[in-house]
């Protein structure tokens, strides 16, 4: 017993100690468990919860990443019932009118779309569009077999801000003869005449 007593010392009586705590606070953590909130992210190995571990039921979309949520995708649904049709619409592609050449111009045949057409100068025809007709992009050509004389003509539509000589909101046609003129000893010159001798058609597309 003297020889026991001897060899303990200070630094093996706290040794033997600490080990029996060690061991005796393992015991009581396996026993009976871990305090609450006493494990956190930092105890917690990566990859260490598995599916298996999560209760079903327990996470809703506010806890998944947008790209998560972007995946879950249910069976696809029932076609739905046919709706009702809609009205039918009105088939239009433009409006278009056919002059007549002279100083008191008429519309020849149908006029879909203008309502009155009349000579303010020469070489110059206003055409009233009618309501809802809309003349922003006009086109014009020459009517051949309406014009008199074998000279070359040409016809110009003018509309919106380039209007001169008719209303706002009417459709101005310039027509026009190419005439050569002597300027000098053998020398001429093609210039542009306006003439009432040019018949025309005139075409208003639909504005997009």
């Amino acid at each position: 017993m003297r020889t026991l007593r001897d060899k303990l010392t200070y630094a093996n009586v706290i040794s033997t100690f600490c080990l029996f705590m060690l061991l005796g606070g393992g015991a009581y953590a396996a026993k009976n468990g871990l305090a609450p909130n006493s494990v956190g992210t930092k105890q917690i190995k990566n990859n260490a919860i598995t599916g298996k571990k999560i209760k079903k039921g327990t996470i809703d979309a506010g806890k998944l990443t947008a790209g998560a949520v972007s995946t879950l995708k249910g069976a696809k649904g029932d076609t739905g019932p046919i709706g009702p049709q809609g009205p039918q619409g009105t088939t239009n592609s433009g409006s278009y009118a056919t002059v007549e050449s002279g100083s008191n111009p008429d519309f020849v045949g149908d006029h879909s779309g203008f309502a009155a057409v009349e000579k303010v100068k020469d070489g110059i025809a206003c055409l009233t569009p009618s309501p809802g007709t809309n003349v922003q992009h006009p086109l014009a050509s020459v009517d051949f077999g309406g014009s008199g004389g074998g000279k070359a003509k040409f016809v110009e539509p003018l509309a919106d801000g380039f209007v001169l000589e008719c209303a706002a909101g009417e459709l101005e046609v310039r027509t026009f003869e190419l005439l050569e003129v002597e300027i000098g000893a053998g020398e001429f010159e093609v210039v542009r005449e306006p003439s009432n001798s040019v018949a025309f058609t005139v075409f208003a597309p639909i504005a997009p």
